[in-house]
Order: C-alpha cells, then sequence, then structure tokens
C-alpha cells in the first residue's frame, strides 16, 4: 500500500511540470507592455523591390528570412508612465538583439552588432535594425498579438524594398 501511494506521488511530481508547460500559451510582444524581456522570431519575405535597390536586392524578390529577437524593455514612458494616451502599453520603449539570416544587400542596412531599437504605437511595435544611421535603415513593424506586419528598406532615395511579416513568440 506504502509502495502505492510513494509510486503515485512520485509519477503526479513528474507529470504537473510537463502538464504546465504543455498548457502555457507562447509568449507574445504583449509581455512588452507588462515591462518582460521576450524573444521573438519575425519571419519576413521580400515581396518588392524597386530599381533603385539595385541588382543585388532586386534577385532576391520573392525570398524569406528569419530573425530572432530578444527584447528588453526600456524605463517607463509616455502613457506607459502615466502621461497621454489610451493604451498602458504606448509609448514603451527599449532594445533588442537580433540574428537571423538577413540577406546580405538587407544586413548592411542593419546595425554591424545586432542591436535594434523598439517602440510600441497603439497595437504595434516599431522596430529599427539600424538605429544610429539616418540612410540605409531597415524598419519592422509587428503586431503586439503576433500576426501579420510589414518591413521597408529606406534610403535617402525612399523607401526601395519592402514586404510582409509574420511572427509570434517562440
Amino acid at each position: 500500500m506504502q509502495r502505492h501511494h510513494t509510486l503515485r506521488l512520485l509519477l503526479s511530481a513528474l507529470l504537473v511540470p510537463s502538464w504546465a508547460l504543455a498548457c502555457r500559451a507562447p509568449e507574445t510582444l504583449a509581455a512588452l507592455c507588462a515591462g518582460r524581456e521576450t524573444t521573438h522570431q519575425i519571419d519576413a519575405t521580400i515581396d518588392t523591390v524597386m530599381p533603385a535597390a539595385g541588382p543585388a536586392l532586386g534577385v532576391l524578390r520573392g525570398r524569406s528570412f528569419s530573425i530572432q529577437l530578444t527584447f528588453v524593455p526600456g524605463p517607463a514612458t509616455g502613457a506607459a508612465a502615466g502621461i497621454g494616451g489610451a493604451s498602458g502599453c504606448d509609448g514603451k520603449m527599449g532594445t533588442a538583439s537580433f540574428k537571423g539570416d538577413i540577406p546580405e544587400p538587407l544586413r548592411n542596412a542593419t546595425e554591424p552588432g545586432g542591436t535594434a531599437t523598439w517602440r510600441v504605437e497603439g497595437d504595434t511595435v516599431l522596430l529599427d535594425l539600424n538605429p544610429k544611421s539616418r540612410d540605409n535603415n531597415l524598419m519592422m513593424v509587428v503586431p503586439l498579438a503576433g500576426g501579420t506586419g510589414h518591413w521597408g528598406l529606406s534610403t535617402f532615395a525612399g523607401e526601395v524594398a519592402r514586404g510582409r511579416t509574420t511572427g509570434g513568440g517562440r
């Protein structure tokens, strides 16, 4: 009798943590609203390339790439600090480290150390993957709750390439 009770307790101790992990929903960027660090994968497709982008980027039309980001919340600002805005998340900002299989013509438009800045506006997160540059910027707009967003590559000539993004917490 004692042996069966001990065995049951042991099995329960092993199953409860795995059940809890299986039931936990994937974290989205909404974790940033609570001031928590979060990781996120963005899958992007190169949909449109203008002639000003050049032939190296033009041949990549239709290609997909992925970026893994680790978002670190900054100090509370804007509505997050109680200054205006309808959303308790609007105005939050911080940094994100990133890595991924970004094609070379786009990688040239990102910060070499893999550091981006982000800011929440409404229900989206604006990402600047080359925050120290005024030219050759890769920008992304992704929904806080995951789903479809978009990206663009801008130079002094204007936007020269763009596409869609999909993502969810990973």
